[in-house]
């Protein structure tokens, strides 16, 4: 059952104890790491640059929740399973964000996965380590897109944005996808859309509604 948003549900993955917080993230108690995937840092602006009305602000937001993650975890690592970036890493505001945010947490450790959208992603600049394409960790490997791991280790990815539905509740809501040899991470950024997922044999939806974390469908 799942605990407070603080608290997140408790599973094993791979035999390696985690949590999944209804804020999006994962973390990994024995690593002092928090993980979430397709931050999608500079996507309003994007959007904005083309001539497309959005509101100002959704960066800040989605920092604002990351850096409560921190507090609340008491992480001392952070790694973004790819799309850190949504288009060019010019000077805008998201930049000036982002810069502030890492300032603020210059103690963290922040590493990040190379995904789809992270050609213009310069981690020096951004005060960040790049992993690469893919980076195994304990029974983990950490990779933007939800492939399988020839060597038998657990993968941990995003890309997909995985949604699902509540029963009783409206709309549908970011969600986990626990799949036999994969786990999909909801998208970390409240500014982007997502596919609806059903679960299969083996499989488990966990949902991220409100701050909480309620599993669905469980087999």
């Amino acid at each position: 059952m799942p605990g407070s948003p603080d608290e997140g549900l408790a599973v094993a993955l791979a035999g390696e104890p985690v949590v999944l917080l209804g804020a999006r993230a994962m973390h990994w108690p024995a690593r002092s790491r928090l993980i979430i995937a397709d931050l999608h840092l500079g996507k309003s602006h994007v959007f904005r640059q083309a001539g497309i009305a959005v509101p100002r602000g959704a960066t800040r937001d989605d920092l604002r929740r990351l850096a409560d993650l921190v507090a609340a975890t008491a992480a001392r690592e952070l790694w973004i399973v790819g799309d850190v970036l949504h288009g060019p890493a010019s000077r805008a505001a998201w930049r000036d964000a982002w810069v502030d945010w890492r300032r603020e947490h210059a103690g963290l450790d922040v590493a990040v996965l190379t995904g789809n959208h992270d050609r213009a992603l310069d981690g020096e600049a951004l005060g960040v380590r790049q992993l690469g394409d893919a980076r195994g960790d304990g029974p983990f490997l950490f990779r933007h897109l939800p492939r399988t791991d020839p060597q038998g280790r657990h993968v941990i990815a995003g890309h997909v944005h995985p949604k699902t539905r509540v029963p009783g509740v409206p709309r549908s809501w970011p969600a986990f996808w626990l799949r036999p040899e994969i786990t999909v991470l909801p998208a970390f950024s409240d500014f982007t859309g997502g596919h609806l997922v059903g679960a299969g044999q083996g499989d488990a939806l966990v949902a991220c509604v409100e701050g909480a974390a309620l599993p669905v469908g469980w087999r």
